[in-house]
């Protein structure tokens, strides 16, 4: 019995000849002989042969079994290959269709932000399912529908022939990606806005001390320990009773209208938050960490504490 698969790739074949060996251990303790042999053609382009001999009639698996279960095995191969090796080309490709009118960094940026959403997608058990099933699973199951009937592919041909549901997701990632930049370039614009309002007026308070509690409770007080928050508070109050604004931004506005020329940040266990990165980017080298006082211990020793 003599069973042969060729392919054609034009993507490198590094990762798909070690899988190769790797996945076919079972197949040669049933007395099989698997090989693989490789040509490059014109193009960079590589024919791969995939090849099965043997004939174990006599024992538990049919030769036909056996040609089947090889046929899984190249499928799954193929489509380690194609996520693994073909993607990236895949993506820049979308890119480059989609995102011509970017410059070159912002293009790379969307090329980065989109592989990362996809190997969310791949690695993440919620969104496979959301996504019905991780794309290597059905790109197994489809190529494996292709060999059954076939015993030559061109990869390329066979993922934009067969493959379109795919390409979809990929496109999608890459509008994700682009959506994902414009909010950052948004994000950015609207911070710089705030330093350039910081920058340009005199300072209300020169020294601000900071001080994040749980729930987004903070604290505020000057350089000579006088707290400062409750002056500006209740010009926000009617506001966050009727939720139209939180604490977040409370502290935000504050610091905005206060502008102080120098931010000192304590209790560093709680410095991790939306607020405070946004304040560090606002303020950047006004920023400050306290080393360690007489009120940080004592929140961090006391539920009580009252600033």
């Amino acid at each position: 019995m003599i069973y042969e698969f060729q392919v054609l790739t034009d993507i490198n074949i590094d990762a798909l000849l070690g899988n190769y060996n790797d996945r076919l251990r079972w197949i040669k303790q049933r007395g099989y002989i698997p090989s693989l042999s490789c040509k490059e053609l014109e193009g960079n382009v590589n024919l791969v042969i995939l090849r099965l001999e043997g004939d174990q009639s006599g024992g538990v698996f049919r030769n036909e079994d056996v040609v089947y279960i090889f046929k899984h095995q190249i499928s799954e191969i193929l489509a380690e290959h194609i996520v693994k090796d073909w993607e990236d080309k895949l993506l820049r490709k979308e890119i480059i269709r989609s995102c011509r009118h970017l410059p070159l960094d912002e293009r790379n940026s969307v090329h980065q932000r989109a592989a990362d959403f996809l190997k969310k997608c791949h690695d993440n058990e919620s969104l496979n399912l959301l996504m019905n099933f991780s794309r290597k699973n059905r790109i197994t199951h489809r190529l494996l529908d292709y060999i059954s009937a076939n015993l030559t592919m061109n990869v390329e041909g066979f993922i934009n022939f067969c493959m379109q549901d795919y390409l979809t997701e990929l496109k999608f990632a890459v509008e994700v990606a682009l959506e994902e930049l414009r909010n950052q370039k948004e994000y950015n614009d609207f911070i710089n806005l705030l330093r350039y309002f910081v920058d340009t007026q005199a300072p209300k308070i020169y020294e601000v001390n900071l001080m994040m509690g749980a729930a987004g409770i903070f604290y505020l007080w000057d350089g000579q320990g006088t707290k400062i928050e409750e002056n500006y508070i209740n010009y926000y109050l009617d506001e966050m009773l009727m939720d139209e604004i939180n604490l977040d931004d409370v502290l935000i506005s504050i610091l905005i209208t206060i502008a102080p020329r120098k931010i000192i940040l304590h209790n560093v266990a709680n410095l991790n938050s939306e607020p405070v990165e946004m304040i560090k980017s606002v303020f950047k080298e006004k920023i400050s960490q306290c080393p360690g006082c007489d009120r940080c211990f004592q929140y961090s020793s006391k539920k009580d504490y009252k600033g």
